[in-house]
């Protein structure tokens, strides 16, 4: 580059401003990016205005409610009033409101520019909008990034109306708390969802197909969420397979048919079974972009199989959560920008936001067999632990897998309370690979609830001081 001339500033379109895109768009403006972001909603994506954030708020209202049951052991005497739901999601939609402005204040910040409306690859460098009023325009640009998501999976054998047979989209905006409700699904939402209305006071049945409820978790902590739901009434059938979801008039509540022939009634119906990936007209197939069912080929640098043309988030299909997709958001903005970033998916924390709640980063004990991998466990409860019964809540444990050979450790699993924040520790360990000896040297303040993760890891090797 000669003297006196510039340097030409890179041109970004995102296609999609969930916690991938949004990401994305940040990073790469941090690092001198023209940056547009076309999305045909509010910014946030299904996480922000129908996923993680609206949920979790939800289930603090539900988690508070029901903590009024024990107020009286801790000396503090009060008359539970009334649960309204409307008022609940009056609640969550202003958290909602105020998170998705927060993002368009970091837009303008940073000079990002968004497009209303639905975007579509034409070649490698250029976007055709279609506006909320109909119009196309088109947008160039020296990268793209593909960021458009998932929604709810749906199967064809179900009638979707939205109305007594639901997604977790309505679900969320419900005015009144169910009667009952029927969920279909024992993974994360499912689970989540029928903690939130169990705690609230509905008659709720999870159907699972499956032989155990989150079956991508550590089997134990399966087995004690399955037992923690019976706890607050919810009635859970696994190893139940639905044929059919009819509506029954004039009451409009909803029947299962299973292939047990043991039908199942209630008010309603939750559809939990699953995403499916937001890949459809979106010009993939005109520009080349290889995908599949499972999503969209990508390489450690976000990029895909057309030079110039990345994809993060959900609509990638390797791991689908929101802080794996703003992950991949920031790997695919800096090798955009020319700095060399590679995404890795050793350490990726997996939470669940039931009561009590689960958290879990690394391999379960099936992993680690499955693979050949020798392992001490380590296992540390929290009745053990001072901060849990000033707390008023001992129940679950922390249970920590470590390589024989090495010491390393390997995998963290906890279910109890605040679990999902006690987990950042875990994450740090599993991802630098830190070794018991190591976590051996750590002080962890006391008295609080991190003492019980160093107690697991301890107890490892049989050090553990409250084992």
């Amino acid at each position: 580059m000669g003297r006196g001339e510039a340097k030409m500033t890179k041109r970004l379109i995102i296609i999609g401003g969930g916690p991938g895109g949004y990401v994305c768009a940040v990073r790469a403006a941090q690092l001198g990016a023209q940056v547009s972001v076309v999305e045909k909603g509010e910014l946030g994506g299904t996480c922000l205005n129908r996923g993680c954030v609206p949920t979790k708020t939800l289930l603090h209202s539900a988690r508070v409610y029901k903590a009024l049951d024990s107020l009286r052991s801790l000396g503090i005497y009060c008359t539970p009033g009334e649960v309204r739901f409307d008022k609940m999601v009056e609640n969550k939609n202003a958290v909602v409101r105020n998170n998705v402005s927060g993002i368009g204040n970091l837009f303008k910040k940073n000079r990002i520019k968004t497009i209303k409306g639905r975007g579509r690859l034409l070649d490698p460098g250029t976007v055709e909008i279609e506006g909320e009023d109909g119009k196309l325009a088109r947008e160039t640009a020296d990268s793209v990034v593909i960021a458009t998501g998932s929604e709810p999976l749906v199967p064809g054998f179900i009638r979707l109306d939205r109305d007594r047979v639901i997604t977790t989209t309505e679900a969320l905006n419900l005015d009144h708390v169910p009667g009952s409700i029927a969920i279909i699904g024992g993974s994360v939402s499912g689970c989540e969802f029928a903690s939130l209305f169990g705690q609230l006071g509905s008659e709720v049945t999870l159907v699972e197909m499956l032989d155990r409820l989150v079956p991508t978790e550590d089997s134990e902590i399966s087995r004690r969420l399955e037992g923690s739901l019976r706890v607050l009434g919810v009635k859970v059938k696994t190893r139940t397979a639905i044929k059919a979801v009819e509506r029954r008039y004039p009451d409009g509540s909803v029947r299962l048919i299973t292939e047990k022939d043991d039908p199942i009634e209630a008010d309603y119906c939750l559809l939990a079974m699953g995403r499916r990936l937001n890949t459809e007209g979106i010009g993939l197939e005109e520009v080349g972009v290889a995908f599949s069912p499972k999503g969209i080929v990508t390489d450690q640098r976000m990029e895909t199989s057309v030079k110039g043309v990345f994809a993060v988030g959900d609509v990638t299909g390797k791991v689908l959560l929101a802080h794996v997709a703003s992950q991949q958001g920031i790997v695919a903005a800096e090798n955009i920008m020319e700095k060399d970033a590679a995404m890795g998916y050793s350490a990726v924390p997996d939470f669940i936001y039931t009561e009590p709640e689960i958290a879990s980063v690394g391999m379960t004990e099936q992993e680690a067999a499955d693979r050949g991998v020798e392992v001490l466990k380590g296992k540390a409860i929290f009745k053990a632990n001072a901060m849990a019964h000033a707390m008023g809540n001992t129940t679950g444990f922390v249970k920590c897998l470590v390589a024989r050979k090495t010491g390393k450790i390997l995998g963290i699993h906890i279910m109890g309370p605040h679990a999902t924040d006690l987990l950042a520790e875990g994450v740090a360990m599993v991802g630098t690979g830190m070794t018991v000896e190591e976590v051996k040297g750590l002080i962890h303040p006391h008295p609080t609830l991190s003492e019980t993760v160093k107690e697991a890891v301890l107890a490892s090797i049989g050090q553990a001081i409250h084992g």
